[in-house]
Order: C-alpha cells, then structure tokens, then sequence
C-alpha cells in the first residue's frame, strides 16, 4: 500500500515574540520518544489503531520572531520551491507587525498558507480578525493556552488539507489543459472542414466559369496573336504619319479616329483574355478622371436617353498606377449594372475623389486600410438590392435578370480588376431606393517621382547602334524596321529563330540588341533564341514582344512592360523608348532575367 504521507508537505512555521512558545512547538513536534509513544497511544484511542507501517509524519520545523521576519523565511522558501503548509502566528508581536497583519503579507507571496491565529482574545475579537482578514477557508484561530494534542491534531489536518489543494489545482490544471487541447483540436477540425467546403464550393464555381467561357477561351487564345500583330501595323503606320507635320487637319483627325479604333480593338482582344486567360495587367500612371471622362463618351448611348448621367469629380486627384482597359472595364460594367436595375429610366451618378484612412477603418471594414486612395462612386435611383442578394453579389455567374438577360459576370469581373489593384469595395443598398458601390484604389506612390523625372530628363529616342529584328509577321516586320531605321538604327530582319540563327555569324559582333516576338514558327521560340544567342555573345541585350501574353502567365512572371517586354500592339514613340533604354541599360544583368517558355511547352 502507498504511504499516504509520500511527497506531502510538512513544512510549519512558527512566529512568535516569545521564545518560551516556540519551544513548546518544538516539544510537540518533535517530542522524545516515549511521550511520543503516549501520543501515539492518545491518538490511538481518539481515532482508532494506526495501521503498521504507516508511521508519523515527520514536521518541518521553522521559526521566526517577528511577523517580517517570518515572511522573509515564506520568500526564501517560494525561490527553493519549498514552500511551507501551515503558520502557526502569535497576534501580539510587539513592536512590529502583529499576527492579522503578518498573515494578510504572508498570504500574498503565498495564496495557499494554511494559517492558525493563537490569540487569547485579549485585543482581538473574532469578528474584528474576519473583518480585516476576511471569512477565509485558510484561516484557523487557536485560543491560549492550547491543548498539544489540539495543535498536533490541527498540524495534521492542515498539512493534509494543503496537500489536497495543491493535487485539486494540479488535477484542474491539467483538465483546463486538456480542455484547452480538445477545443483547440474541434477548433482546428472545425476550421480544416470549412476551409474544405470553401475549397469545393471554390473549384465547383471555378469549374462552372471555366466551363461558361470555354468558347470566348478558345476564341482569344485563337486570334490575339495574329490579332494584335495586325493592329500593330495600323497603329504603327498611323502614328508615323500622323507624325508628319505636313499632314492637314481633317486628315490627321481622321487618322487619329483610325488610331482610337485600333486602341479599343486592342483593349477588346485583351478583355478577352484578362476573362479567359488571366491577361497580365498592363501598368501606367492614370488619371482616374480622365478614364472616366473617356467611358463616358460612350456610356450616353449604353445608358439610352431615359437616363440621365452625372459626372463629378474632384480637382487635382492623385495619380493611379493601374491598367487602363481594367479600370474602363470597371466603370462600363458598374454602369450597365445600374443601368438594368432602372428599367423605366432614373439617375447615374459617378463620382471620383481622394480620400485617406487611419488603421482604425478595419473596425468598420476589414478591408480597409491606412493610407491614401482614390474611390470611385457610382451611384443608380434603380430598384435598389435585396439583403438576402448582397452577400453573393460579386459571385461568379450570380445573377437575378431574366435568362439570357446577364451573365452574372459584370460585378465579378469588377471584384476581381479591384482585387487584382490591392483595393476593395463597399456597397451599400435598401430596396426600391436604389444602390451605391464605392471602389477604394490605392495612389500612386511613384508618380510624383515619374512625374519629376519626365519633365527634367529628357532622353533622345534615337541612335545607330545595330539591332537585329526577328518577327514572323512581314508586314510587322517591315513596318518596325522602319520605325527603327527613321530613328537613325541599323536594322537586321530574320522571319523566324531558325533564320536568324543562320544569320547570327555573319553579324554577330556589331549586334548590340536582340528584339524578338516570343511566339514564332519552325519551333525556335523567342526565349529559345535569346538564350542561345546570350551564349555566344554575353553582352546581348534582349527586347521580348507579343500580341498575346498568356504564355508569360506563370512562367516568365520576371518579364515587365517598361524594362524587357514590349505588348502588341505598340506605337513608334513606345517602341523607340524602350530600344533606348534597353541599350542604354549598363550591362545585360541590369535587366530582367525570365524563364523562357521550352520548345515543349505550348501556349493554351
């Protein structure tokens, strides 16, 4: 059987002013061994035969004269982890503390003290002790003169109380922990299981998108490259011969109609992959006013005549580094949007403005955040959205018009550009009073510098170096040679990689830049060619052009607009910067380096 008294605590204290008390401890404590025996025989017949074996506890002894001094030995004995039972505490120990006091400190180093007053109420009323100490469940008092049985009787009994307390806290402890552990777990598994019928509900929608623009897929990923080669060349050739100063009014103004048809069936054919392929964006420094000056050119004949269209916007707004067709794209979908809620006619307002927020705009939106924006309002009188629609309002086909009314994908599309520029959108609507939708953008933070820049440095556009040109598409080809021949550049053209690694000996030492379309036949891709030609002549610098960028999807996320890739369709002015700059660029380690696609990987 297991000693009940295995590693409990038999630590006492004594304090008392009165050496004569603390020697009367001593005795009952550690008595000689044959009043021991009469105490074993007087314990006997109070409580019956103590089993063999078992033994007495053996006390812990310790003394103190004064109250401080006593609470000295309680601190020392918290640092050692050895902490003490039970305090035996005089209520008389002039002139220091007296026993309500020293018990009150003692109990704040430690909580658990079992504690016993000996006082002979000379001073101290019972009501007066429990009105300074409280009603404590650690608190005895011992009347004088005490009984040594009484004592030896109490020293068990609250050795033995504070062993218990201590196993209560250690059990609860680690029932709390074990709490703790199964609520994280259910917490954990309960997360992992949302997260899991997020994900299906993610792949099931993205299943049916994919699915729904399957054939717009097919269509843009089919045409865009020829597409965009082909608008390369009006827009090339009518930008150089707008170029002319010659040329007359209502010539140049009629070219310049031509040049803005290019540009929106540029914009189309990109819109076309941004939907289905992921199109990268295109970054510049907008004005968010003018872009929506230019969308409201054409919004008067989207919106009809029983609409009207109010346009506000603030003065010297902050610039937006964003792609333009996207942020067009927003402003015509938000507007044909409202433009279906108000079937009998009412009012479109779009307001764009500045604003600034401080951290604590998460309280309200967990979206927001500090800093400075530009938010883009637009705001219908039309029917207004139903509570339980708003929160699938930006869900990928969700619609409420009639089939074949809507797709569901305009204020999808507008969720998605607004994400993929690091902002967001609130919304806010009451049924039959129509529907507001704020767009938060975040400034440019570089244009202020861009700004500076443009205006004190000014670069030559031209130059002789030699640049050899490969490009699959003849017109295409001729025309950039052109360009790059008008600005004072020799030219060397190939029509494919294949070619223009045949011709590469023969030119090689005075080619200082490598301009190439990424896509090309004979299975000798513009990434295969920059890589062998690299290879032979270290200090080659490289141009990559394409009218259709889902190829650099994922796979050559380090080519950028502005430093080594140049999009289709492009204009002279365009072309001319980047040639310069390229060249201008110290040594090839200063541009971008991408991962080409292989002559086995083809594009979607």
């Amino acid at each position: 059987m297991r000693d009940p008294n295995e590693n409990s605590n038999h630590r006492l204290l004594v304090i008392d002013d009165n050496p004569a008390i603390h020697e009367d401890f001593r005795k009952i404590f550690s008595p000689p061994s044959a009043a021991q025996n009469d105490l074993q025989e007087a314990e006997a017949t109070l409580f019956g035969a103590v089993e063999p074996g078992w033994g007495r506890p053996q006390f812990t002894l310790d003394s103190a004269q004064q109250g401080a001094e006593g609470l000295a030995l309680v601190q020392r004995a918290k640092l050692e982890n050895r902490p003490y039972a039970v305090a035996f505490v005089d209520m008389r120990m002039p002139p220091g503390w007296d026993g309500v006091e020293t018990i009150a400190r003692l109990w704040e180093e430690a909580p658990d003290l079992q504690a016993v007053i000996c006082t002979a109420y000379s001073d101290y009323t019972l009501d007066d002790i429990l009105k300074e100490l409280g009603n404590s469940d650690r608190l005895v008092i011992l009347k004088k003169p005490f009984d040594s049985i009484e004592v030896l009787q109490l020293a068990h009994a609250l050795t033995a109380k504070w062993q218990l307390l201590q196993r209560a806290m250690m059990k609860a402890g680690e029932l709390e922990r074990s709490v703790a552990e199964r609520t994280q777990e259910l917490q954990a598994a309960n997360k992992k299981l949302k997260a899991e019928i997020a994900e299906r509900i993610r792949v099931e929608e993205a299943f049916r998108q994919s699915q729904k623009m399957e054939a717009v897929g097919q269509l843009a990923g089919g045409v865009a490259h020829d597409f965009n080669n082909i608008l390369t060349v009006i827009r090339g050739y009518t930008c150089m011969v707008l170029a002319d100063e010659r040329l007359d009014g209502r010539t140049q103004d009629l070219l310049k109609q031509v040049d803005d048809a290019a540009q929106r069936a540029s914009n189309l054919t990109r819109q076309l992959l941004t939907f289905s392929r992921k199109q990268i964006m295109q970054l510049e420094h907008l004005n968010l006013s003018e872009v929506v000056g230019q969308v409201a050119k054409m919004l008067h004949r989207v919106l009809g005549e029983d609409i009207a269209l109010k346009i506000q916007t603030a003065e010297n707004l902050p610039t937006l580094h964003a792609d333009r067709s996207m942020m067009e794209q927003v402003v015509l979908n938000l507007a044909v949007n409202a433009r279906d809620a108000m079937p009998g006619g009412g009012q479109l307002q779009i307001e764009v403005d500045a604003v600034e927020f401080n951290d604590s705009c998460q309280r309200q939106n967990p979206d927001c955040r500090a800093g400075r924006f530009l938010k883009l309002t637009v705001t219908d009188s039309g029917c207004g959205i139903a509570p339980e629609i708003m929160p699938r309002l930006f869900e990928p086909f969700f619609t409420t018009k009639a089939v074949g009314k809507g797709t569901g994908l305009g204020l999808a599309t507008v969720y998605g550009v607004v994400k993929q520029h690091q902002g967001w959108i609130e919304v806010t609507s009451e049924p039959g009073r129509g529907a507001s939708f704020r767009i938060f953008l975040p400034e440019s933070v570089r244009a202020e510098k861009l700004r500076a820049e443009t205006q004190f440095i000014t670069r030559p556009l031209g130059g002789n170096e030699t640049i050899f040109l490969v490009e699959d598409e003849p017109a295409l080809c001729v025309m950039t040679a052109k360009i790059l021949r008008s600005y004072g550049y020799q030219v060397i053209t190939a029509a494919s990689g294949v070619e223009a690694l045949k011709l590469w000996p023969a030119h090689a030492a005075k080619i200082e830049l490598l301009l190439t379309d990424m896509v090309m036949p004979d299975g000798v891709s513009g990434g295969e060619l920059a890589k062998e030609l690299q290879g032979l002549k270290a200090s080659l610098k490289v141009i990559y052009s394409s009218g259709y960028s889902h190829e650099l999807v994922g796979r050559d996320a380090t080519l950028s607009e502005g430093l080594n890739f140049l999009p289709k369709p492009y204009t002279p002015e365009k072309l001319a910067r980047l040639v310069r700059k390229c060249l201008d660029a110290t040594s090839p380690d200063s541009m971008l380096t991408a991962r080409l696609p292989s002559s086995t990987e083809t594009p979607v």
